[in-house]
């Protein structure tokens, strides 16, 4: 079913996920060579893993039906406990930005932030009475907090953040922020962010922020996606020619150590026992591939490749995780897929989704899953936001 548009503004603002000159020049140019399976080889055996060629081919995929890339002792598992899509709904021109629940949504609407009851489609603003341009939003995991954005009528660069209490309303600022580095929740308590010069920061609720001591003789001066698990600090930097790799180190251990190369954007599973990340071979045609690894960056095995692909998103129980493909292969992986490790299987959602520089995000639950890309409609450039809601097993 199709819901109805809401309202429309066409200007695209905000998007979490940033890229230096380098990734985004490198992703204008980047071509895809999509082979006729995911791989022909190369999968760890150690896993039960066996290539797509040898299941079920990418080509001609609709939605619904499923591509086997792991094998596990638990694809063996009843039909009933397979991913199956209930349904994809539209919101015409706003952002989805993060789940309050498996019914509410906050989306940001001609820039402002507003509460989207799924169900009812009703809605109501998140923090009445503020004026200032409004970009993003994220929830915390305990849907305690909200962490937003406000940008300046005066200058597109002047963003302030804030934590809002969603129980008494309270706001408390954070300070001015840099476009380039991504805001996130590490835990119920704290936002996690990179600076501008190489830093790490941990910002409390109280809006105060700590740097994290480490050791990094390759620093990049852009860290744009950083992740704490517990002690453990996962983030994007370069190696001594400045290519992108994954880094980790711990509180206990602050000299940084490399996990993987070619490492384009990454997303640490909430158990931190499964790394997702966008790899590619610099200066090659080469695709690019979503490799699973676990948390010493061992590689699993692959759940999908094309010419761009979105960063990787977790459900808050780490069985399943959602991203999106555009290839220029029209045969090829295109459009919204999520990969269940509970099956070993990676299910083709739909293709009408090819955004790879916006963010899927799960509800609490993991029944909805929600994304936007911009779209031309009419001659005009607007943005579309799709929440598809998975039946229940």
């Amino acid at each position: 079913m199709i819901k109805k548009n809401i309202d429309s503004y066409g200007q695209k603002n905000g998007s979490p996920r940033r890229e230096d000159s380098r990734t985004r020049v490198f992703r204008q140019k980047a071509t895809g060579v999509l082979m006729t399976g995911l791989m022909t080889g190369g999968l760890l055996s150690g896993c039960g893993m066996k290539s797509a060629a040898e299941t079920n081919p990418a080509f001609g995929m609709k939605p619904g039906q499923q591509l086997t890339v792991i094998d596990t002792d638990a694809a063996q598992k009843q039909v009933t406990d397979e991913l199956v899509v209930s349904s994809i709904d539209r919101l015409g021109d706003v952002y989805a930005r993060s789940w309050l629940s498996d019914e509410e949504l906050i989306v940001e609407r001609k820039t402002q932030l507003w509460i989207h009851n799924v169900k009812t489609d009703k809605e109501r603003i998140l923090t009445p009475g503020r004026k200032a341009p409004q970009l993003l939003a994220a929830v915390s995991p305990d849907q305690r907090h909200v962490f937003f954005t406000e940008g300046s009528t005066s200058s597109k660069y002047d963003i302030q953040g804030y934590i809002l209490e969603l129980s008494s309303g309270k706001v408390t600022s954070v300070g001015k922020l840099d476009m380039t580095n991504e805001v996130s929740w590490s835990d119920e308590n704290h936002l996690i962010t990179g600076t501008p010069d190489g830093k790490i920061q941990l910002i409390g609720l109280d809006g105060k922020a700590e740097e994290l001591s480490f050791q990094d003789p390759n620093r990049s001066e852009l860290m744009s996606h950083v992740e704490k698990l517990g002690n453990a600090i996962f983030y994007t930097g370069s190696d001594k020619q400045g290519y992108p790799v994954l880094k980790r180190f711990t509180l206990n251990h602050p000299e940084a150590v490399t996990i993987a190369e070619g490492a384009m954007s990454f997303a640490v599973s909430p158990d931190g026992k499964s790394i997702a990340i966008e790899k590619r071979k610099w200066n090659t045609s080469e695709p690019a591939r979503m490799i699973i690894l676990d948390e010493r960056g061992k590689e699993k095995g692959i759940v999908g490749q094309g010419t761009l692909m979105s960063r990787g998103s977790w459900s808050s129980d780490g069985s399943k995780l959602a991203f999106s493909i555009y290839d220029e292969d029209q045969q090829g992986m295109r459009g919204l897929y999520v990969f269940d490790q509970s099956t070993g299987k990676t299910t083709p959602v739909t293709t009408d989704i090819q955004s790879y520089d916006s963010p899927t995000v799960w509800s609490p639950s993991a029944r909805f899953l929600s994304m936007y890309q911009n779209i031309s409609e009419g001659g005009k450039q607007l943005n579309q936001s799709y929440i598809v809601e998975f039946k229940r097993k």
